[in-house]
């Protein structure tokens, strides 16, 4: 095993001037690029900002409704705190010396950036357990190009996502640890009980973590003994800690799939804990004592599972309603298969896979060629796992580019050190950087099938002009029906409540909407005051809008299309359309019947 602690200065040196550049570039490049001081174009990143803001506002750290959003009552949302925490924290330093609002833009802005360095801690740790300082500079070689491609480290990205990526980046850095000393050990559960904590995006890859140390400690027995007790202690104590601070005392009874409830705590507990005592008790057993008392652990948490939440089993995304399934799901990009129809599918296949695909190939030829096999036997189930969930949501790519760098950055350290030693090429290790780039991935791909020309396509922050603002906000605060891309965005600039928004918590209120749209404008009328809506923006080009439009040629959003709105809509100006192609209406009052009473 390679000596942790003999990292030239030279390579130290190299490593940290790497994170240095890779942290100011992404500086520089949000400032010039505009983005400094803003929130990132994703709505999950507006939709942190408003919870961000309404926390500052006065709402309670435990409570996670977004009152503004749905039905009435609001939604509750299943996102937790600790991504919060380091923007909260950014926020009261920047506050002493910088008025309120621009602390905040501040904190957002620096936050992603200072998470990418979480990244090549991990990053660092699996060059220690694995490598010396040539390993650990082409670690963070490789780590450049994925890193700067994926937006989640720009400033404005404040949704939870970078936080996983570098949580995950730190429990594989420290988990390669092939001592499993109880220092790395404790890193590693900790980085894996507060994935579990932030996001069930990460539940199947903290999964192959878990199964693993526990594996390796049913076949090694003693001389893991240490290691898989304080992984044990460690995650279990971390998602225990998570619960305590995030969850609400009313909601400790409740299981969720979803987010941090009672049923992601019994798991990690009973599975951590008993994990930990199962190594204390019996790792100076035999082999078949160890599997059995592993065997127990695993038992105990199917019973648990079954009995506390049998429906932790099933994809939450499942009982949505059919409608809402097929006109909202079906249409957010991130949640799509990777072969779904779409104009740009070859190339961002080939951008997705290629990386990951290659880890996985460079991971099992060193387990055949008998090279660090303990590493790559836990890499590669999780490029296998991130492989299948990417075919499945596209949004998994990211992990995927995480983790093929510790097997990429491995082997173009190899080869470089066989070209110095004469048996290959000087200049071959140059190949295995381009290979570890995703976007170079694309090449191929683009004489393949050529990239579509632009659509023209709108987004939420066209519609979102100046003027429609302006007219937005001289409303009084009222009910919005629109696009439920348009939700977050509605929420952040304006002092309104919007019906529906990107979120599955919401499918009442997107099923809602999606009602009001279709149907034909006398039945709309119906359903919007049904939804006390007082104001409509329709906004032409944005995902779902047109497919519904043509879906139901006769229904209230095709009338909208074509300009032909309903007598119940008053334009809120009298121009029309104004930049960005918007329309805002005003619900008028509903008209009274022969009796005296409401109409409808």
């Amino acid at each position: 095993m390679p000596d942790q602690t003999q990292f030239t200065p030279v390579s130290r040196a190299s490593a940290i001037l790497l994170a240095f550049v890779a942290f100011s570039s992404v500086i520089v490049w949000s400032f010039v690029s505009g983005r400094f001081g803003h929130v990132g174009p994703d709505g999950d990143d507006v939709m942190r900002l408003v919870q961000i803001r309404d926390l500052l506002a006065g709402q309670g750290w435990f409570d996670l409704h977004q009152y503004r959003l749905g039905p009435e009552g609001g939604v509750l949302m299943h996102w937790s705190r600790i991504p919060e925490i380091p923007i909260l924290v950014l926020y009261g330093l920047f506050d002493v010396f910088l008025p309120s609002e621009t602390a905040l833009m501040w904190a957002i802005s620096v936050w992603p950036p200072l998470s990418m360095l979480i990244v090549f801690w991990g990053l660092w740790l699996a060059a220690r357990n694995l490598g010396d300082g040539r390993v650990l500079v082409f670690m963070m070689i490789v780590a450049l190009a994925p890193l700067f491609v994926h937006f989640r480290f720009l400033s404005g990205a404040i949704d939870h996502h970078n936080l996983q990526i570098a949580l995950l980046a730190v429990a594989l850095g420290a988990g390669l640890d092939a001592a499993m000393r109880r220092g790395q050990m404790a890193i590693a559960g900790v980085a894996l009980g507060l994935s579990v904590a932030i996001g069930a995006e990460t539940y199947p890859f903290v999964g192959v973590f878990c199964a693993f140390y526990a594996l390796d400690w049913a076949l090694r027995g003693q001389a893991a003994r240490k290691g898989a007790v304080a992984f044990g202690l460690a995650f279990a104590g971390s998602v225990a800690l998570c619960f305590l601070a995030t969850v609400p005392p009313a909601r400790w009874g409740e299981t969720w799939t979803d987010t941090l409830s009672l049923i992601s705590l019994a798991g990690a507990v009973a599975g951590g804990a008993g994990l930990a005592v199962a190594a204390q008790a019996v790792s100076g057993r035999e082999l078949r004592i160890r599997v059995a008392a592993l065997g127990g652990v695993g038992v105990a948490l199917a019973i648990l599972v079954l009995v506390l939440a049998p429906h932790a089993l099933s994809n939450p995304l499942s009982q949505l309603p059919a409608e809402v399934r097929t006109l909202w799901l079906g249409n957010v990009a991130e949640a799509r298969g990777m072969f779904a129809p779409a104009d740009d599918r070859t190339q961002f296949a080939f951008f997705a896979l290629g990386t990951s695909v290659a880890g996985l190939a460079v991971s099992l030829l060193a387990i055949n060629g008998g090279r660090q096999v303990r590493a790559h036997l836990l890499i590669a189930p999780l490029l296998a796992l991130s492989i299948l969930l990417m075919v499945y949501q596209v949004r998994f790519y990211v992990f995927g580019h995480l983790i093929a760098i510790v097997p990429l950055a491995l082997w173009c350290a190899h080869v470089f050190s066989e070209g110095r030693a004469g048996r290959t090429s000087s200049v071959a290790y140059l190949l295995a950087i381009a290979v570890a780039n995703p976007a170079l991935w694309v090449l191929p791909a683009a004489l393949i099938a050529p990239a579509p020309a632009e659509a023209g396509g709108h987004e939420a922050g066209a519609c979102l002009s100046e003027e429609m603002l302006a007219q937005l906000n001289s409303e009084p605060p009222a009910t919005i029906l629109a696009s439920e891309n348009m939700g977050a965005a509605l929420l952040e600039a304006t002092h309104h409540r919007a019906l529906s928004g990107n979120y599955h918590r919401d499918a009442a209120g997107i099923a809602a909407a999606l009602a009001a749209f279709g149907a034909a404008p006398d039945a709309a009328e119906d359903l919007v005051r049904e939804a006390d809506v007082g104001l409509v923006l329709y906004c032409p080009g944005l995902p779902g809008t047109d497919i519904l439009a043509r879906q139901r040629p006769d229904g209230f959003l095709a009338r909208l299309d074509a300009g032909d709105a309903p007598g119940w809509l008053q334009p809120v100006s009298e121009e029309g359309t104004i930049p960005g192609g918007g329309r805002l209406y005003r619900v008028q009052p509903a008209r009274s019947g022969p009796a005296g009473t409401p109409a409808t």
